[in-house]
């Protein structure tokens, strides 16, 4: 077992785990979840926090969760591309819900400025990065979540 903190990345492919596990695997294990039933188990094991990407556009129907947190295989076409786009939101909607509250960066881009506010405002703790955000930058927010100064 590691003794590096462990951070869950809850993506739909690896792109985001192999980037942060090349990038700052010395300091920290990275461990990809799927959605959200696989990122409820890791953090339940001691995770210390959680990156999320937004769409989840390669996951099936049936592991996507809605607004309540439910699952649904016989998504329409519509409901389906709805869901993915905003899936990583809904999964930390989801994780708060289950009375999780690790730490969070959420990857994502919104055109409206209040959107990522509202969520970082009922999300939290939550900081939402852009994809401009350069890897220097992402690697001091990942610092800043798993260093363990917020009390519980």
């Amino acid at each position: 077992m590691s003794t590096s903190p462990t951070l869950v990345v809850c993506e739909d492919g690896d792109e985001y785990t192999t980037r942060f596990a090349r990038l700052l695997g010395q300091e920290f294990h990275f461990e990809r979840a799927n959605g959200y039933a696989t990122a409820v188990s890791l953090l339940r094991a001691g995770a210390c926090g959680i990156l999320l990407d937004l769409d989840f556009r390669r996951t099936p129907s049936a592991d996507l969760v809605d607004e309540t947190g439910a699952t649904n295989p016989a998504l329409s076409d519509g409901e389906r591309h709805r869901l993915a786009q905003i899936q990583g939101i809904l999964i930390l909607r989801s994780l708060r819900g289950a009375g999780l509250d690790a730490p969070a960066i959420l990857f994502a881009d919104f055109d409206e400025p209040s959107r990522g506010n509202y969520l970082v405002a009922t999300l939290s703790p939550l900081v939402i990065l852009p994809s401009s955000e350069s890897l220097p930058s992402i690697a001091k927010h990942i610092h800043a979540l798993a260093t363990p100064q917020r009390i519980r």
